[in-house]
Parts: C-alpha cells; sequence; structure tokens
C-alpha cells in the first residue's frame, strides 16, 4: 500500500507531483542559519548524492529558482551565440524564446509534435553553421516524448566544440542519467517532478567548459552566474539565501530513493509507462512515436470527445489527469506516473478514468 496521503485529490499529472508525508515533514524541521556549519553539511550531504544520481565529477547546486529561471541563467553564461534549438514541443520551444528574449542569436531545428528529435538530424543541423550552444529537453511533458540524449550528444561531440545544454526536469530522478559518460556540459531540473518535492528548488549541474564559458560572458548578472556558484560550492555554501526547507525534503528524498534504489526506481517508471500503454491500447493512441515514449508521462489522443468535461469527472472523484498542453490541449490527454506514484496508484487512476469514460460514451 502507498504511504501516499489519500486526503486531496491525487496528482497524475506532468507535475507537480504527490510528496510522500516523511518528505513532506521534513520540511518542518526547526531552521538553520544559511551561512552557518549547519547549511555547509546539508549541502554537501545533498549536492554529493545527486552528483551521483547524476553519474558526473561536474559542479552541482541548487538554485531558489524554477526551472525556467535556470535555462535562461544557462543562456546568460554564454559568451556569445549563436545557439542551436532542438525543438519538438512546447518546452523545447521555451529554450527558443528565452534565448530571443536575452537578445541572443540562435536558430531553430523543428520536429512534428509527437516525433523524437533524431541524432541524424542533429548532425545535419551542426553541419550548417558553427554553434557555440545546442539546447534539447530530454523528456518533452506536451508530447509524451523521451529523447535519445546519449546518442544526441554523442553527435554533438562528433560534429562541434558547442556546449550541450539539456533541460531533464521531468527525466531527472526517474530516467538513468550517465553526464559525464554522455558529455552533456549543462543539466538542470526541478524537483516537482520525478523528484518530488514541492516546487521551488532547480537543480543545476555544470561541466569545467561552462565554467569556462561562464568566466568570460558580458552582461550575465549575478544570480544565475555559475562561476560564483562554483566559487561558493567549494566551501559548500551558497551565494544567495538557499531554499532550506526544500534541502532538508531534498534530504528526505534522496533517503527515500537511497531504499528503493535507483535501478528499480528507474525500472519502476518504465513498468508504469507499459501498464498504461496496455491500458489504452484499442481505445485512445499514443502521441509519441514507439520506441520514444516517455517513462514518467503518456500523452494519448482521443477524438470526439469532451475532454475537459472527461477529466474533471475524475477530478471529482480524485484523480487528476492533465489535458494537453499548447498546440495539443484539445486533443490529447497526459497521464502523469512520475516520482512517488506507484502501480497500485496507478491502477486506480485508471479504474476512475475507466468508469467515466465509459459514462462519457454511453451519456450517462
Amino acid at each position: 500500500m502507498s504511504s501516499i496521503r489519500r486526503d486531496h485529490p491525487l496528482l497524475f499529472l506532468p507535475g507537480p507531483t504527490e510528496v510522500l508525508p516523511e518528505v513532506a515533514q521534513a520540511g518542518t524541521l526547526p531552521m538553520i542559519g544559511h551561512r552557518g556549519p549547519e547549511i555547509s553539511v546539508l549541502l554537501k550531504e545533498t549536492m554529493s548524492k545527486v552528483a551521483k544520481v547524476l553519474a558526473t565529477e561536474g559542479s552541482v547546486f541548487p538554485l531558489c529558482s524554477s526551472a525556467t529561471g535556470a535555462m535562461e541563467g544557462a543562456i546568460r553564461n554564454l559568451v556569445e551565440g549563436p545557439v542551436l534549438h532542438l525543438v519538438c514541443g512546447a518546452f523545447s520551444k521555451r529554450w527558443s524564446k528565452l534565448r530571443a528574449a536575452c537578445d541572443v542569436e540562435g536558430d531553430e531545428m523543428v520536429v512534428e509534435w509527437g516525433e523524437p528529435v533524431e541524432p541524424e538530424q542533429v548532425r545535419r543541423a551542426l553541419r550548417t553553421r558553427r554553434y557555440r550552444a545546442v539546447t534539447l529537453v530530454h523528456n518533452e511533458t506536451s508530447t509524451g516524448i523521451l529523447n535519445p540524449l546519449q546518442e544526441i550528444a554523442k553527435v554533438v561531440r562528433e560534429e562541434s566544440d558547442a556546449l550541450l545544454l539539456v533541460d531533464t526536469v521531468s527525466s531527472m530522478a526517474a530516467v538513468e542519467l550517465r553526464l559525464d559518460e554522455w558529455g552533456v556540459d549543462l543539466c538542470l531540473a526541478g524537483t516537482q517532478k520525478a523528484w518530488a518535492l514541492p516546487p521551488g528548488l532547480t537543480l543545476v549541474s555544470v561541466s569545467e567548459r561552462v565554467l569556462k564559458e561562464s568566466e568570460t560572458a558580458r552582461g550575465k548578472g549575478m544570480y544565475f552566474d555559475w562561476c560564483l556558484h562554483r566559487r561558493k560550492m567549494d566551501s559548500w555554501q551558497t551565494p544567495n539565501t538557499p531554499p532550506i526547507a526544500l534541502l532538508f525534503q531534498l534530504r528526505a528524498a534522496l533517503a527515500h530513493m537511497e531504499s528503493e534504489g535507483l535501478q528499480r526506481r528507474y525500472q519502476r517508471h518504465v513498468a508504469m509507462r507499459d501498464r498504461v500503454l496496455s491500458w489504452a491500447a484499442g481505445r485512445f493512441a499514443p502521441f509519441a512515436r514507439e520506441g520514444y515514449r516517455s517513462p514518467t508521462l503518456t500523452a494519448l489522443a482521443l477524438d470526439s470527445v469532451d475532454v475537459a468535461k472527461w477529466l474533471q469527472a475524475c477530478r471529482e472523484r480524485g484523480f487528476v489527469v492533465g489535458a494537453g498542453y499548447g498546440e495539443t490541449k484539445s486533443r490529447v490527454f497526459r497521464v502523469g506516473h512520475m516520482g512517488e506514484i506507484d502501480p497500485e496508484l496507478l491502477e486506480e487512476c485508471l479504474t476512475v478514468l475507466d468508469e467515466e469514460w465509459q459514462k462519457l460514451r454511453s451519456g450517462s
């Protein structure tokens, strides 16, 4: 039996996700000073473990920001453009919008929604122009696509010296990442997704190559200055006031992840994806191409149904499922199965979706 509290509508969303009671409770621990020895102990313990999850020797640090803030920081720490954006949905498009807002030059390589970014497409794009950076969303929640990060990173290394900047917002802590081995220069994620914490904390990992770029970048500001964060983390401190309660909760979440085991955690997410796909078979078409379907969220297409009415009926029964996003808003629904959602809870959600679907179709 899952230990997730049942006194509220349960979230099967692209995020935020459910928070375990013991993780939520950790946020109520007595406060500590943000410049004393206690915070250094907390940062060393948590960030060292996050680095192990990411399989990196690079600098890992927390930001009191949404992941969008870290994405903007990634752009501002570049010396100059141009930047190549690999766009396959709404959130990969966000990288491009942020770059344009920062007045940095760049291009988009766009693929159809529901399709992955393929390595050979990236190879061709990189042969057209010399880029300083390439941006990618690993797990595109608007479409349910898991892009082949390892293979794309290999192509970026083979064809260029560009920095690879990756949004792993909805994959980190649910899908295996090996940043150093694959050659990922910057990786970021908000902890309200597969980490299963409340919103407000973002984890960032940067390579030495990113830090070298940041050293001479102009107009990058102070809050997202990666070199400043690196210098502070050398003594397990932060440049600005850290979100202490969220760091307490991160420590508790890491302890829970250790007890589950990372590989079992990854396997659980794959199993839940497969269960949703088998449940949907014959009724709802997966929006993402086979072979690239996300382990943390399944986007399903449907026709001739009032999606909003259906999902509202499920909400009233205690299960909150996501509608489509952006271009897919009226023709897709998205079942989140990430973080601390387990197969038992997922089965309950699918049962309610089934029952309300039948009611809607019968007109009752």
